[in-house]
Formats: structure tokens, C-alpha cells, sequence
């Protein structure tokens, strides 16, 4: 049995931020339908395309099954609505007040179920003096201040930083997974549903330790940890490649004066024991001493590393068109419901007869005829 099994989530989502939330929603069990335009949602296009599947869709939307629907239809609007009859979680990630102006806002969703969780993740959310303005990563990374503590804590002289990964598309998908696994437990004690409403800027404020630092000391976090560490805390070039290790003031910084034999550490003493080994020699012998440190991997030293193998955090994934990929595995370790994330991310409208049948009670010949007119 797994965790959500039961759990029956409609995906209205597109991207990033509301598809990794669906994504982790499916691994632990819950029936996800990924609910897309018949041209399909925006991220199936995303380059560089291989046998006409993007890495992006197939990283983030595993664990769904797929149909496609005209929500601007008034016959796919009513489709819809009967499927929110029959649903648990509606999920979105359209700019804020998409669904009101589609007639599908908490109000009808709740009418239609006074159990449903209706889960949004925008830009600036719901409400609020910037809520009509759309977003995606980058443009939450620079409004919540994230860009600014990169700039400070790399380079203090030079531009903003942005993170080369969706930070500000994953926090956010996080954010809302957390709201929705609340809200059913919620549900589970009241019978009645709620409204989720998470924006990107939250919920990367949400995450900010400097704001606390910025408040109390005029600092950041970057500043603040630099000024408690050793000087030579840090990455380090070695023979063959680089490692990156930690000095906190205390016991560890001792066992690594031990360790080398000095009395007092240095950028040069330091530097040049490291250069002088290989690698796997310099973290073998700090993670022996105790002092944190790892090497700096590439992609394929991380898919090919003992510890992520020993934890399952790379997956063979079968898909229909590219046939066996390997993808991250599920990073949460249950005792009893263990997650899966093998499913493969779904075809353009690849369970339209499945889903409909099952829900709408729709037969073949009726699925051809709404197919025809661009319902489904």
C-alpha cells in the first residue's frame, strides 16, 4: 500500500513549479491526471527534443497518467466539472484569476465538492498590489531577494546571480505539496476542503535564513557562515580535481590541525596538502578525521556514485518512445510506503479513454466525437 493511495488529484498544471508538486503527489501513490490542452501544455516543446520528447517533460511529469481537454469548451468545462465530483485535489499553476475568468474558481470547485483541495501556485499569488503580473523562475528568483544574496555572497562587486536550476519553480512545487498533505489530513478530521493558495515570492522568502541575519546584524547567511569558518574552509583544488570541505571553529578545525601536523592552519599550509593528493585521497582522509567534506562531482560521477546507487536515487524509467532512461529516484525513505517514481511521464493524451471512460462514463465512439471537435 502506499502513502496516497486513494488520493485522486486533477493536474491543470504546465511548467515547472505545479508539475514537480503532481510529480512527488504520483510517487507516493495518489492517481494523478495530467490534464493538458489537445496541443499539450508548454514544457512538452521544451528543447533539445529527443525522438520528439523534451528532458524536461519526461523529468517532471512521471507519475501521471495524461488526457487532454478544451477547458474553454463549454462541453470540456462541463467534463471537468463532473470530474471534480469524483476528485480529491484540483491543482493549478496558471496565472492568478485564469480559472475565475474560466468559471472553474474555488466557489464553483467547492459547490461541485465541498471536499475538494483546490491548490494554486502563482507567480504573486491570489491576492496583493502584483498578483495580475505573470512569473517564472528567474523573475521570483529577483523579486525575492534570492539574486541579490547570490550577488553578495559570490561576488559583491559584480551583477546579480541567478541559480542555473529552478530554485524559485521547486521551493514553490514543495511549498504547495506540503499545503496539499495538511489539507488532507485536515480533510480527514472535518470532511471539508480548502484553498491553497502559494506564490513563488512567498515562498522563497519563506526559505530566506538572511532575512533573519539582515534583520538582527545587517548580514546574510553566506556572510555570517564565511565569518564563522576557518579561513581555508572551502573548495580546494586537488591532484586530479577538486574537493569542497568544512572548517567550523572547535574540534573538527583540531582534528584537522592533527591530521596535517601544524599548529595553526593556512590558505598555503592547506593548499598545498591538498594539491598534492589525488581526490579520493583527500576525502578519504578528512571524512576518517571527521571533517565534512565531498568531492566535487560531475553528472556522471553522481549517477555512478556508491552512495546515491546504495540509496536508490537513480531509477530506470521505461518509456514508450525512448525506451530505458534513467532518472532521479524518489529522495524521501519510508519504512512502510515506499515511493515510486518510475512511472513514465505520459503521452499526449495517452489514457484519454482510460480516464474517461472510468470517471465519465464516455464510450469509444463518443471520445472520437469530441476528439473531432477539438474538446479532447
Amino acid at each position: 500500500m502506499s502513502a496516497l493511495e486513494g488520493v485522486r488529484v486533477l493536474d491543470l498544471t504546465h511548467a515547472h513549479a505545479g508539475p514537480i508538486c503532481t510529480m512527488f503527489l504520483g510517487a507516493m501513490g495518489a492517481e494523478v491526471i495530467k490534464i493538458e490542452p489537445t496541443w499539450g501544455e508548454m514544457t512538452r516543446m521544451f528543447p533539445p527534443l529527443v525522438k520528439g520528447v523534451s528532458p524536461y517533460f519526461m523529468f517532471v511529469d512521471r507519475c501521471k497518467k495524461g488526457v487532454t481537454l478544451n477547458l474553454k469548451d463549454p462541453r470540456g468545462r462541463e467534463m471537468f466539472m463532473e470530474m471534480v465530483k469524483k476528485a480529491d485535489v484540483v491543482m493549478e499553476n496558471f496565472s492568478a484569476g485564469t480559472m475565475d475568468r474560466l468559471d472553474l474558481g474555488w466557489d464553483v470547485l467547492q459547490g461541485l465538492n465541498p471536499g475538494i483541495i483546490f491548490a494554486s501556485i502563482s507567480g504573486f499569488g491570489q491576492y496583493g498590489p502584483w498578483s495580475d503580473r505573470r512569473s517564472f523562475d528567474p523573475i521570483a528568483q529577483a523579486a525575492s531577494g534570492y539574486m541579490w544574496t547570490m550577488q553578495e555572497g559570490i561576488n559583491p562587486d559584480g551583477p546579480p546571480l541567478q541559480a542555473v536550476e529552478a530554485i524559485a519553480d521547486t521551493i514553490p512545487g514543495f511549498s504547495a505539496l506540503i499545503g496539499i498533505l495538511a489539507a488532507l489530513q485536515y480533510r480527514n478530521r472535518t470532511g471539508r476542503g480548502q484553498r491553497i493558495d502559494v506564490a513563488q515570492m512567498d515562498a522563497m522568502i519563506g526559505v530566506m535564513q538572511s532575512f533573519s541575519f539582515w534583520e538582527l546584524a545587517q548580514t546574510t547567511f553566506r556572510s555570517a557562515a564565511r565569518s564563522g569558518r576557518v579561513g581555508v574552509s572551502g573548495l580546494h583544488k586537488a591532484l586530479d580535481g577538486y574537493v569542497m570541505f568544512s572548517l567550523p571553529a572547535g574540534r573538527i578545525t583540531d582534528w584537522f590541525k592533527e591530521l596535517l601536523d601544524v599548529e595553526e592552519v593556512t590558505p598555503e599550509n592547506v593548499g598545498e596538502w591538498v594539491e598534492r593528493r589525488p581526490v579520493e585521497e583527500v576525502v578519504k582522509l578528512l571524512a576518517k578525521t571527521g571533517v565534512p567534506v565531498a568531492p566535487v562531482l560531475d553528472l556522471d560521477q553522481v549517477k555512478a556514485n556508491e552512495h546515491a546507487i546504495a540509496r536508490e536515487m537513480f531509477v530506470k524509467v521505461d518509456h514508450p518512445t525512448l525506451g530505458e532512461v534513467i532518472l532521479p529516484g524518489f529522495p524521501i525513505k519510508f519504512s512502510e510506503t515506499k515511493g515510486d517514481i518510475t512511472m513514465p511521464a505520459p503521452l499526449l493524451g495517452q489514457h484519454n479513454e482510460e480516464v474517461y471512460s472510468e470517471l465519465l462514463g464516455l464510450s469509444k465512439e463518443k471520445l472520437e466525437e469530441l476528439r473531432k471537435a477539438g474538446v479532447v
